[in-house]
């Protein structure tokens, strides 16, 4: 059973010599929750967002004609909100959390529906989770991918057919995932060592729990840039150094002319 937030909290507590007397709760408490802070912060599309352009279906037509398949690759809403940015952790090495690793599922699945791939982007604690595809269209399909210096996968997915997938090597960049039988279909993945990788949401917005307090360096990636390389993040990479609590980084805005057409 998970643990409370209290419970955590006194279990660090405990394992980090903050002892306090009965009645004294709070002070274990405050010594327990300075050690881990969250970083937040939100990706914004600096211009008016461009059409999603219909993607060419020309493979089980009888099935997959009947969705409207647009482009992934560049997702922001009309607010500039943008999705599908990564956003992990560099440092090597780094302190994990109890209570994440304490929430962390046993795998991450991408699902082959209305024939896209769902979701588009993922991450992955390769150490903790393994990799799971299914199939839930009635049209067979396939998985592709070469994550470096891994082995490659090329599952054959039969109609409501599944495949598991254990990775074994962290990745610097997320891994492009492919469908040999229907060539508009894709996603990313990205596997890391430890469970601080972040995908920004629909409106643009991420939030990154339970980070160890003090310096460390991130990364941010995007399917259309690669490394998110701007004036104050050269190649993609910030150090910042994390306080107990909320670390804000604000509202990040993209030029347009960051993004290249696909």
């Amino acid at each position: 059973m998970p643990l409370t937030r209290r419970q955590f909290v006194l279990r660090t507590a405990a394992a980090t010599g903050a002892v306090a007397a009965v009645g004294r709760f709070p002070t274990i408490i405050r010594a327990a929750e300075a050690q881990w802070g969250d970083l937040v912060g939100r990706f914004v599309y600096d211009g008016k967002p461009p059409q999603r352009k219909k993607l060419k279906v020309d493979k089980d037509v009888d099935c997959c004609g009947q969705f409207d398949i647009r482009d992934e690759s560049l997702l922001a809403g009309e607010d500039g909100g943008l999705a599908n940015v990564f956003i992990y952790v560099r440092s090597r090495g780094i302190a994990i959390c109890p209570e994440r690793e304490e929430k962390t599922e046993p795998r991450v699945t991408l699902d082959n529906r209305d024939c896209i791939f769902s979701p588009h982007c993922l991450k992955i604690w390769y150490n903790k989770q393994e990799f799971y595809t299914v199939n839930s269209d009635p049209v067979a399909q396939n998985v592709a991918f070469e994550p470096v210096g891994d082995t490659p996968c090329n599952a054959v997915l039969p109609v409501k057919g599944d495949a598991t997938y254990k990775f074994t090597r962290r990745q610097l960049t997320p891994v492009l995932i492919k469908c040999n039988y229907h060539p508009w279909e894709s996603a990313y993945i990205l596997p890391r060592d430890n469970p601080y990788t972040e995908i920004s949401r629909a409106d643009g917005t991420f939030q990154m729990a339970g980070l160890p307090v003090g310096p460390v360096e991130f990364q941010a990636w995007h399917e259309r840039i690669g490394p998110l390389d701007i004036p104050a993040w050269p190649k993609g990479r910030f150090e910042m150094t994390i306080k107990p609590g909320v670390n804000d980084l604000g509202t990040i805005r993209l030029a347009p002319s960051l993004f290249p057409e696909p």
